[in-house]
């Protein structure tokens, strides 16, 4: 039915569902300006597996001390660091707060912009309320808490939890819910954006020079108020798009590319550059077979299981980005960028597979941002 969708008051604008008619008379109007389609999500990734694997576990960190280990989380962990203080804003499909992974966790707020309502929980008694396995996971893999299973980065951050992703049918949801989100997770004073959604349906790869898409003019203006964007850069290396996905595409958006245990960037990473020639991704982090919290009825609310894809390196990078403010809370999100960048494992020779290379949260922390240097 025709409607009201979503309303940007960053862009003077509102999203609705029109008949041909009603656009007709909406372009007449003399205070519309403008008149566009709105735009399609996609997002895509490896299958999730229940299969076990033998890789190193950590007493504390559980199957997850890969993940964690690979990006040198563990000593500020030691050192008392966990994100406490620090405002992170997850958007994504639907969240599985009953879950043991959350139990310590901190929901400072939450809304889903899809079913207009405050519970980014699925409702499995409802049917118009679908999955909320994507979002269990990337919450999981930033700030889960479950001695002995998994632990992420930013344990002890403040989280703000907002649904944009509409998975009632084969319908995209559109960029509208993601700028919604944005803007709404801005107003409540987010330090973090943590973003694995993309977008490219709609779009020609001369789109992806870091102005045009609107989830990237979303973006952008909120790293201008101070947010540190951190986007998926996608898993299309083996599709027909093949590059970089949007909101990634931002000048100052922290793209994340996803290596394998061994440091190899991954299959399905999507490389740089941008349409403009700008290098990305920024920097990777695991993003092959992570371990991360399941969200099924049939397993129920302790359950784990293994996933790939960008929309699980990202989370990391969030969660290191959550570390990096609460020890420098002054940093700003260029001096953010400019440390996870500067001290990754590629740095002296960045390219558009690896970006920066592997982040390493102990050397970002102990980095000085070129503004704050003394002479």
């Amino acid at each position: 039915a025709a409607g009201l969708r979503a309303e940007s008051r960053w862009f003077n604008a509102v999203s609705v569902e029109a008949w041909p008619d009603q656009v007709e008379r909406l372009a007449a109007l003399a205070f519309v300006e403008d008149l566009s389609p709105v735009q399609g999500f996609r997002r895509t990734e490896e299958p999730l597996s229940l299969e076990a694997f033998p890789w190193p576990r950590g007493p504390l960190y559980g199957a997850s001390f890969r993940q964690v280990d690979q990006i040198n989380v563990r000593p500020l962990h030691t050192a008392g660091l966990s994100g406490r203080g620090v405002r992170v804003c997850l958007l994504d499909v639907g969240f599985r707060k009953s879950h043991r992974a959350f139990r310590f966790g901190r929901v400072i707020a939450e809304r889903d912009f899809v079913l207009k309502d405050g519970d980014v929980q699925r409702n499995l008694q409802d049917p118009n309320d679908y999955s909320d396995a994507h979002g269990t996971a990337t919450w999981s893999l930033l700030g889960g808490l479950d001695p002995g299973r998994l632990i992420g980065p930013a344990f002890g951050a403040d989280f703000i939890l907002g649904k944009t992703e509409d998975e009632r049918s084969e319908t995209p949801v559109e960029e509208d819910y993601w700028v919604a989100g944005i803007e709404w997770a801005e107003s409540l004073g987010a330090d973090v954006v943590s973003s694995s959604l993309g977008y490219t349906d709609w779009y020609a790869f001369r789109d992806m020079d870091g102005r045009t898409a609107v989830t990237t003019q979303a973006a952008n203006r909120a790293v201008e108020l101070g947010v540190v964007v951190v986007n998926a850069a996608g898993n299309d290396r083996r599709t027909a798009w093949g590059r970089i996905i949007a909101p990634a595409d931002g000048p100052e958006v922290i793209a994340v590319g996803a290596v394998d245990d061994d440091g190899r960037i991954s299959s399905f990473s999507s490389p740089g550059p941008t349409a403009d020639g700008r290098t990305k991704p920024e920097v990777c982090a695991l993003g092959v077979r992570n371990f991360i919290a399941a969200s099924s009825p049939a397993t129920g609310d302790a359950s784990y299981q293994w996933g790939s894809g960008t929309s699980y390196a990202t989370p990391l990078v969030a969660g290191v980005v959550a570390l990096l403010l609460e020890a420098h809370p002054d940093w700003t999100p260029g001096q953010v960028r400019e440390a996870l960048m500067k001290t990754a494992s590629r740095s002296g020779a960045p390219d558009n597979d690896y970006g920066w290379g592997i982040v390493n949260a102990t050397a970002a922390v102990l980095y000085t941002p070129a503004a704050d240097r003394r002479e």
